[in-house]
């Protein structure tokens, strides 16, 4: 890597979708996967439909599908086999000599096939994907946060040596601990460093306009999204959307910590940090520091502003 290289490395600030439910069907594939997984993978597992294991044929030990970023939309289209990640996946899948019927099919374009895809993708997601969003971008976005500040503190060495440990700089070239062997050259192309809060490993993705690595977003378990509950509407013109929920969650649960409030609205600790300090500095919650954790608690005013808005949308329903 050139200094011009260096000058091109970036971490991604927000989840890769399309990667997150990939990911999500390769942790169901593997039934060995990673027991800070195992309470996710019990919950997306169950009333998992046999049929829908056909799924798990599109992943081999080293090929993954990288196709899935329009299914992982909130209303996501049709998949379509014929787009080039898709169709370069099913040719690497060919080449591997690991084809089967179903896989085949959806190489022909079978129209039954792509159906069959679509619904069993829909439905992973609605299992492994979308009662965890929150939780996923708050992940990614306090494990970009970290990597920024030690960028700020080392430079750009001083972050290539501490995103992982199974990521290694050595000034010259980058180390990444893959379950393939390869060289891959930048060329000029920037380098994006991708945290992923279902990855349990380092994987890379070399595309004509980039390269991505894929690394764990977080060492801990993944848990559902904590229920934020109905928002009331009264608060958002005065707070704005994400401060209106954060003094909600607050109300909801006095004490409640800056790292899990974070995970409760799906952004970054230092976010939640700062709509805490505005709420705290407009009297609606007050702030105390028990050892490493900071706890919020809401005041009287900020009991009455909540409690007040939710009595007045429910008169108006």
């Amino acid at each position: 890597m050139t200094s011009d290289d260096l000058e091109r490395v970036r971490v991604a600030d927000a989840p890769d979708l399309g990667y997150e439910l990939a990911l999500a069907g390769a942790q169901l594939a593997d039934r060995t996967s990673n027991r800070r997984m195992t309470a996710w993978r019990l919950e997306a597992a169950r009333g998992w439909s046999p049929g829908h294991s056909r799924l798990f044929d599109l992943y081999t030990y080293l090929y993954m599908p990288a196709f899935f970023g329009e299914i992982a939309k909130a209303t996501p289209p049709r998949i379509d086999t014929e787009s080039p990640p898709a169709a370069a996946h099913l040719r690497d899948l060919a080449r591997s000599g690991a084809m089967t019927p179903f896989t085949r099919a959806l190489a022909d374009g079978d129209a039954g096939a792509v159906t069959a895809l679509s619904g069993i993708l829909t439905d992973l997601r609605a299992r492994a994907l979308d009662p965890y969003r929150r939780r996923i971008t708050s992940a990614v976005a306090n494990a970009c946060g970290t990597a920024s500040v030690r960028a700020a503190i080392g430079g750009t060495d001083g972050l290539l040596n501490s995103l992982h440990p199974w990521i290694r700089w050595d000034g010259r070239v980058l180390c990444l601990n893959t379950v393939l062997d390869a060289e891959e050259s930048l060329d000029r192309r920037p380098l994006v460093f991708q945290p992923t809060a279902l990855a349990t490993r380092i994987m890379f993705d070399p595309l004509a306009e980039s390269v991505s690595v894929i690394y764990p977003a977080t060492r801990g378990a993944i848990t559902r999204d904590p229920d934020l509950g109905p928002v009331p509407q009264g608060l958002v013109p005065l707070l704005g959307a994400t401060r209106a929920a954060a003094l909600v969650a607050v109300v909801r649960t006095p004490a409640v910590t800056t790292g899990v409030l974070a995970a409760t609205l799906g952004v970054s600790a230092a976010a939640a940090s700062r709509h805490a300090t505005v709420l705290r500095e407009s009297g609606l919650i007050v702030t105390v520091r028990q050892g490493q954790s900071v706890h919020h608690t809401p005041t009287r005013l900020g009991k009455d502003l909540v409690q007040g808005s939710l009595a007045a949308t429910r008169s108006l329903e």
